[in-house]
């Protein structure tokens, strides 16, 4: 009898034991710091800057002016990684067709940092321009830009 209670005690603190944590459920495995990545331009999604128009009517005409007689101004305070979507726009708007712009190269910018998207579009029957900008809010510094003349073909019979 005593050896029948002794193995139904070993049996039932077998069987009534907490599971044990397997080493793939760890918590130091769980909780593996994640690399800190280390941004020329960190994210400033927080920080207060002037906006779109206040930052135009202050900047310096030799790094971005908007067409004289433009069809389309575009002035946007919006995170970087938003500028596909609004170079899209600014195209669609102007029915140009270009490339579309890749920011995969461009890791040394946060997705959030702040930045100034500025478009122009100009329109005679001659030609057309088009141009945007973005600029760092924080810096005031030039990120990324692109500039396109297209002389329209008008045949006069």
């Amino acid at each position: 009898m005593q050896v029948l209670f002794m193995s139904l005690m070993f049996v039932s603190s077998f069987l009534l034991q907490q599971p044990q944590q397997s080493v793939e459920n760890t918590a130091p495995t769980l909780c593996t710091p994640i690399v800190a990545t280390s941004y020329k331009y960190p994210n400033n999604q927080y920080q207060s800057f002037q906006n779109e128009d206040e930052f135009y009517q202050k900047i310096i005409p030799t790094l971005y002016e908007e067409y004289s007689d433009a069809s389309l101004n575009i002035r946007q305070k919006i995170p970087f990684k938003d500028i596909p979507k609004a170079e899209e726009t600014f195209h669609l708007k102007t029915n140009f067709i270009g490339e579309k712009i890749d920011l995969t190269q461009h890791t040394f910018i946060h997705p959030n940092r702040q930045v100034y998207f500025l478009a122009s579009f100009k329109q005679t029957e001659q030609e057309s321009y088009h141009k945007y900008f973005v600029i760092d809010t924080e810096t005031q510094t030039i990120l990324l830009g692109n500039s396109h003349y297209n002389q329209n073909n008008h045949i006069v019979p």
